[in-house]
């Protein structure tokens, strides 16, 4: 029984901390998006790179600020509109 109790706590802490993961990411990149650093606060960022997969795929993005030099990826979910592919 006290196996049980301590799997479902571990599996429930697992799913929390997954989730708190990816709400910062999130925040981050609506952060990013708006062109804000997230680590200087300086509206410095730059698209370094980006890659797409095609319509069906996800676009990998590679953010870098130029006044810190901090750089994440991330993989943007692509949309089809009006006959061509966008960011």
């Amino acid at each position: 029984m006290y196996t049980f109790v301590v799997l479902v706590i571990i599996a429930v802490l697992g799913v929390l901390a997954y989730y708190l993961y990816i709400r910062q990411k999130g925040e981050k990149l609506s952060r990013i998006e708006r062109g804000i650093c997230p680590e200087c606060e300086k509206e410095a960022i730059e698209v370094k790179r980006a890659k797409s997969g095609g319509c069906s795929g996800t676009t990998s993005v590679i953010y870098r600020c130029s006044e810190c030099g901090y750089e994440e990826e991330f993989n943007v979910g692509s949309s089809c509109g009006s006959g061509g592919c966008s960011l």
